[in-house]
């Protein structure tokens, strides 16, 4: 048992209501975190606002994110565990996200060294002769980083890294399915020896404090990772602010007829059960043309029943606990009607408390929540295509649009694809749901706005101060 205060201005800040954090798979205890106000909200702002009138130059977030780097690597081992039981993520899956956020870490205190700047030739027109001009980058202000479970630590340092590699202090409210997890982050930001207020961590309800940072001027841009309706509602409410949206999809594949089945299924199989399908792009739909299509799910079907789900500190689990029971019933409703309008339901399909069977389903309805909404658990739905043309049309017929994947052995047709998938990334012999944490990522329609992946998040938090200079 532990308990974890609010981290306002430097201060570790306990509270009078406390939540319980209870282990996905055990049911025990882990720990209790403070429940804040709006007056705490208002306050870790105030924080914010006075680190950056007081500033920190890029070489200091330079070596403080380094540092951070070397720090999470150190406690790899504690991240991985805490995760693991925060969320019932299976061991595995934990270790990677944290390998993965000493790189986002490394990213960011690299480009806190090269901020951007450029001359700008206004002696091109005869009213600028004489003239030397440049711009500087100036961070835009405080940033309000609101944060999803599924992955606690490496998407909280994509909203923190970037912020303060730009010179921009963060409030942070992370999820209140996994908030240890962020606070065990913010001590290692601590360790580094980050000044106060350039990371306040805030815990509790989000009709207290996100409504709070919504409201207050001096928040200057929302990052928020989650759900398509509360990312479009958060921006609806202060449309003033810059959102940088990470939303929800329904991630698609399509397996041409002349596609490496060998590659495909592996890939096919990974991209949906990893972190138990519970990331923005797991896979979700696969479009499968006809020639091989009896080869691909039958293979797919054997991949599924292969995996091992249960215990998520089990070295050889795949597929872990859900991240709470009302998940696992939406699944199950999805499930139980499409197969009421006739789908077929090749492997899978038991649920357990919080626990979900990899499934396979085929021939789901087009007008299935399988297919048009998000279902963020190990379950992929089989359809059957007589074109790549009609797959395309499918794929696109949804209103997200985040990574989507095509397996083929033609230039042609994968050129044809990446031309005419709507998505912020296209895949080609890859799986979905890869992501570099370099790499420009976001989606197109709703799936959100803006991109993560440290460089391009950094650009969106920057804007250009022109200088003209006439000697």
């Amino acid at each position: 048992m532990q308990h974890q205060a609010l981290y306002v201005a430097g201060v570790w800040q306990d509270t009078a209501e406390r939540w319980t954090v209870s282990d996905k798979w055990t049911g025990t205890e882990l720990g209790t975190v403070s429940v804040a106000t709006k007056q705490h909200a208002t306050a870790a702002v105030d924080a914010a606002e006075d680190a950056m009138r007081k500033g920190l130059p890029p070489y200091a977030r330079a070596r403080i994110l380094a540092d951070v780097s070397r720090l999470v690597e150190e406690h790899a081992d504690e991240l991985a565990s805490l995760i693991t039981a925060e969320l019932g993520k299976p061991i595995t899956a934990s270790r990677a996200e944290v390998a993965r956020a000493v790189v986002t870490a490394r990213l960011s205190a690299e480009e806190a060294g090269r901020l951007p700047g450029e001359t700008v030739p206004l002696d091109a027109v005869e009213a600028g002769g004489g003239t030397f001009a440049f711009t500087v980058p100036c961070p835009r202000g405080i940033v309000a980083a609101i944060t999803p479970f599924n992955f606690p630590l490496n998407l909280v340092l994509h909203k923190v890294g970037p912020a303060l590699a730009a010179g921009c202090a963060v409030v942070l409210k992370p999820s209140e399915h996994a908030p240890l997890t962020a606070g065990l982050m913010v001590r290692l930001f601590e360790r580094a020896g980050l000044p106060a207020g350039w990371l306040n961590l805030v815990t509790g309800p989000p009709s207290e404090i996100v409504d709070a940072w919504l409201h207050d001027d001096r928040v200057a841009v929302v990052s928020f990772t989650g759900s398509s309706a509360v990312g479009w509602r958060l921006k609806s409410q202060s449309p003033r602010k810059l959102h940088v949206l990470e939303l929800g999809s329904n991630t698609a594949m399509v397996v041409a007829a002349d596609a490496d089945l060998d590659r495909a299924v592996p890939d096919a199989t990974t991209a949906a059960l990893s972190g138990s399908g519970q990331a923005c792009v797991s896979l979700q739909r696969v479009y499968v043309e006809r020639p091989v299509a009896d080869r691909f799910i039958s293979a797919l079907v054997r991949s599924f029943a292969d995996a091992d789900y249960g215990d998520p500190r089990d070295e050889r689990t795949v597929v872990g606990p859900l991240v709470n029971r009302d998940a696992a019933e939406r699944l199950l409703n999805w499930m139980t009607a499409a197969e009421q309008a006739g789908a077929r339901l090749a492997v899978g399909g038991d649920v357990t408390d919080r626990l979900l069977a990899p499934t396979v389903l085929v021939d789901v309805p087009r007008d299935s929540p399988l297919l048009c909404e998000e279902a963020f658990g190990p379950v992929v739905s089989v359809i059957v295509v007589d074109s790549v043309a009609q797959a395309i049309d499918e794929v696109n017929a949804t209103g997200y649009g985040l990574n989507t994947a095509i397996y083929t052995r033609s230039l042609a047709t994968s050129l044809e694809y990446a031309k005419k998938a709507q998505a912020g990334s296209v895949l080609v012999n890859m799986p979905p749901s890869f992501r570099a944490d370099h790499m420009p990522y976001g989606g197109v329609k709703g799936s959100g706005q803006g991109r993560e992946g440290v460089k391009y998040a950094i650009a969106d938090l920057l804007q250009e101060k022109l200088v003209v200079l006439r000697p």
